[in-house]
């Protein structure tokens, strides 16, 4: 099924698209809005997202315009929503709505934009104009192919296209100042750890592990490790990095998204739990080294090759729950020693 408005893409002059709300998936919404743009060249591309994420979409070189929002505990009021709509009115010929949300189909519904494609979820579907069925089978493929199931609707999509974070020139040489100036630009491999995760502590693997397994790196391969993560995380990185913090710098909360893409671009490889750092890392350049519990590789696993998932086979999992209602023996399993030898495999050739 595939919708061509009447053959003729430079019929379509603007396409709006509402971009999901978390890091890890507007990575992996990159792939559909590159094949969107394949689609329609010529065509003004606006990207609606959160404003915490609007960094990422522009430093994305195939949209031309992104208006942010602010992400609120509440939904705008009607009357702001209608105002938003009205300046919107008449701008666009198609949306794509990458969210399941019924708020984020409701102001290009408002603005009257007269192609809607989004995916049919209960109570929004009268508001789209084309629903596509979230199958089963599609729930179970990686969030990559998923996304671009809705552009797959509007003509042939290239599978083969993976998230890509560009990086400008100048982010490259803020990277470089920031690490020249911390000491870590020494001939020494540089290794990006990331012990938090949004979703849940169900997905998080022990810090008091990963401050063994930052011991190891230190000591074995003379390593500098970076610890990434948001600003509340920055207990659990100084409980890793302990009282001396002399093998490790705590980076979370003072990087920016894209500031955080040029380090992790510097870094040789990333250990992490499953969390939107992961996929900017995959999307940016170093190997990933992904610890899975709770969650299912095979949809938001990191997209490409050279990565290492490490996950054990437990009845439970994947549950996809926020807080492990058990033992959290999905991720306890996983020991130092695991870690340990798939960071091996990648150092190997690294002579301290």
């Amino acid at each position: 099924m595939s919708f061509h408005f009447q053959g003729d893409p430079a019929g379509v002059r603007r396409i709006f698209v509402r971009g999901v709300n978390w890091v890890g998936d507007t990575v992996l919404t990159f792939p559909a809005v590159e094949n969107l743009r394949r689609l329609f060249p010529q065509a003004a591309l606006t990207v609606f997202a959160p404003r915490d994420l609007s960094d990422l979409w522009r430093a994305f070189p195939h949209v031309d315009e992104v208006v942010p929002f602010e992400k609120r505990g509440a939904v705008r009021s009607f009357h702001e929503e209608r105002e938003l709509a009205r300046t919107l009115r008449k701008r666009f010929d198609l949306a794509i709505i990458f969210p399941r949300s019924f708020h984020s189909v409701l102001l290009p519904y408002m603005a009257r934009i007269p192609v809607r494609i989004g995916f049919r979820d209960e109570g929004r579907s009268f508001l789209l104009t084309h629903g596509i069925p979230r199958t089963p089978d599609l729930q179970r493929v990686h969030r990559v192919l998923y996304y671009s199931k809705l552009i797959e609707f509007l003509g042939k999509v290239d599978e083969g296209i993976a998230p890509q974070i560009r990086l400008r020139e100048e982010d490259r040489a803020w990277a470089e100042a920031f690490l020249k100036d911390q000491g870590f630009l020494d001939g020494r491999p540089l290794i990006g750890m990331n012990p938090g995760a949004t979703y849940g502590l169900a997905k998080c693997w022990s810090p008091d592990r990963f401050r063994e397994l930052g011991e190891r790196l230190a000591q074995r391969w003379k390593a500098s490790i970076l610890l990434f993560g948001k600003k509340e995380e920055g207990s659990t990185v100084q409980r890793i990095l302990g009282s001396s913090g002399r093998w490790g710098a705590d980076l979370t909360g003072k990087t920016t998204l894209v500031q955080l893409a040029a380090l992790l671009g510097r870094c040789r490889l990333l250990v992490t739990n499953d969390t939107g750092t992961m996929h900017v890392a995959a999307a940016t350049g170093p190997s990933v080294v992904a610890l899975f519990g709770s969650t299912d590789p095979v949809t938001t696993g990191p997209w490409g090759n050279g990565h290492v998932v490490i996950r054990k086979e437990v009845s439970c999992a994947p549950c996809l729950k926020r807080v492990c209602p058990t033992d959290h023996r999905c991720m306890d399993l996983i020991t130092v020693d695991d870690v340990d030898e798939a960071i091996r495999q990648h150092l190997r050739t690294f002579s301290p």
